[in-house]
């Protein structure tokens, strides 16, 4: 039996070996050394990649798992076993009397009664797990300990590699949390039942947003011990802690998901999450001039929101307000071209504190070609030490903004504040704190004073509401979710 295990062991690290230095695509070369381990061990296997911020443990493949174990939900690095934490393998003989479990009833219910965590290290940085699940209870050998830890070298080898073909195909060097958050993605094994599922972790992709693909069912309803309804929203963002259910179906079945909602907020008030509606999904594409709706052209603009004088007397106000809390201080104004050029000279003028002014331009998103968000051009002055205030046209979702605050906490600035027109929180996706605010604006469709339609209407000395009109009719249109 030993001789047979052994010889399995020698086989499965061959074959790892052999791909984990190949040209095969990374979440192949991680799937075949997953399902290698799987079978030389006849166990489950799971592969889990550490995110950023290193707080949570991203599922990348596994083998031999049931689905609802795989939706238990996203693992806490320190609550886990914490083989990521100290960087040594972990034994849990009896997952249901373990402390390190952080799931022991789910494991139980899977049939998992023993695991087996071993670290994945590239130098000496932990970047994620192995981890063997038994259903018989299982001591685990040295000889088992150091067939699976070879093979999360030969894991961290393939990830390795990744990284490094990621910095010659760009032909130029990337930040490193750019790198690894492109190996993330590379890494995963995901199949989407929808393609607006898939568009949408594309555009996370870019904004370099880490997430999650059905990480988590929850319970909505029982009979004794017996679930009758469940629900699995789309995507988790551990980095943001929000989940999000994208729903491009008709309304009976938008009825039915608000239902289903409101249920799951009852019984978990802790979780946060958000419904991103058709309308809402489409209109953030087209913003980027991808989707249905970057199919239309503006007609006209249906009603004014805010005229000129609303809007000069509101710069006044928030000028007023700046100057004074900043009074004895010099900030930095920093914006990003091209909207904000209207707002952010009349801002700065009615000020009576002394201002520096510089500005940003980075890459839009342009759909499923697009790789991620790069810095076109960065700021001339420095940042470091100084009080820093974000001047913003408008913020909805907050991606964009998101990932410019954090680029910019990164120049060590004094203090980092954010200033926008108009705030648009209805689909609010980045949770991030506005010092100052112009308007809240509904959820429309704004254009003037510099907020455009695809390069239009830039110059409106007002803000108003776009009303499109279609070049197409509807059967004409690509076809959306159904």
């Amino acid at each position: 039996m030993a001789v047979s295990k052994e010889k399995a062991y020698y086989k499965a690290v061959r074959r790892a070996a052999a791909i984990a230095n190949s040209d095969t695509a990374l979440k192949d070369a991680l799937n075949a050394i997953v399902r290698g381990i799987a079978r030389a061990m006849k166990a489950g296997v799971s592969l889990m990649l550490l995110d950023s911020a290193r707080k949570k443990l991203i599922h990348s493949t596994s083998w031999g798992l049931s689905q609802s174990y795989i939706r238990k939900g996203v693992l806490d690095a320190d609550k886990s076993l914490a083989e990521v934490v100290t960087g040594e393998p972990v034994i849990i003989t009896d997952v249901s009397q373990d402390s390190r479990v952080q799931y022991p009833e789910m494991a139980t219910k899977a049939g998992i009664a023993s695991m087996l965590g071993i670290p994945v290290l590239i130098g000496n940085e932990v970047v994620g797990s192995v981890r063997v699940y038994t259903r018989e209870h299982s001591e685990f050998s040295n000889q088992d300990v150091n067939f699976v830890t070879t093979m999360a070298n030969l894991t961290a080898v393939a990830l390795h590699t990744s990284e490094l073909r990621q910095i010659k195909a760009s032909q130029q060097d990337r930040d490193q949390v750019e790198t690894k958050t492109a190996t993330l993605q590379q890494a995963r094994a995901v199949t989407f039942a929808h393609p607006s599922e898939e568009e949408f972790a594309h555009l996370l992709d870019f904004y370099q947003i880490e997430w999650v693909y059905e990480p988590q069912s929850f319970t909505l309803n029982w009979e004794g011990d017996r679930v009758t309804e469940m629900f699995t929203p789309d995507f988790y963002l551990p980095g943001l802690n929000l989940y999000v259910e994208l729903t491009t179906l008709k309304q009976s079945l938008v009825t039915e998901k608000n239902r289903k909602l409101r249920r799951l907020r009852q019984l978990y008030p802790e979780v946060n999450i958000t419904l991103l509606y058709k309308r809402d999904f489409e209109r953030l594409l087209a913003k980027y001039g991808c989707g249905p709706l970057a199919q239309l052209r503006g007609h006209g603009v249906s009603q004014v929101l805010y005229s000129s004088a609303e809007i000069q007397k509101r710069a006044r106000e928030l000028a007023e307000q700046i100057s004074k809390d900043y009074a004895e201080r010099h900030p930095l104004m920093v914006g990003v071209l091209r909207g904000v050029f209207c707002f952010m000279a009349d801002l700065i003028r009615q000020m009576t504190i002394p201002v520096d002014v510089d500005f940003m331009a980075i890459s839009y998103y342009g759909g499923k070609d697009s790789s991620v968000v790069k810095i076109v051009k960065d700021l001339d002055l420095s940042v470091a030490g100084r009080d820093v205030m974000m001047v913003e046209d408008i913020v909805d979702t907050g991606m964009t903004l998101n990932y410019i605050l954090n680029h910019l906490k990164a120049k060590g600035p004094s203090s980092l504040a954010v200033c926008t027109l108009l705030d648009k929180p209805v689909r609010r996706l980045a949770d991030i704190h506005l010092n100052y605010v112009g308007f809240k604006v509904p959820d429309k469709f704004v254009v003037g004073y510099g907020l455009d339609y695809r390069e239009e209407y830039r110059n409106l000395p007002f803000i108003g509401v776009l009303e499109p009109e279609e070049t197409k009719t509807k059967s004409e249109l690509p076809p959306v979710a159904a």
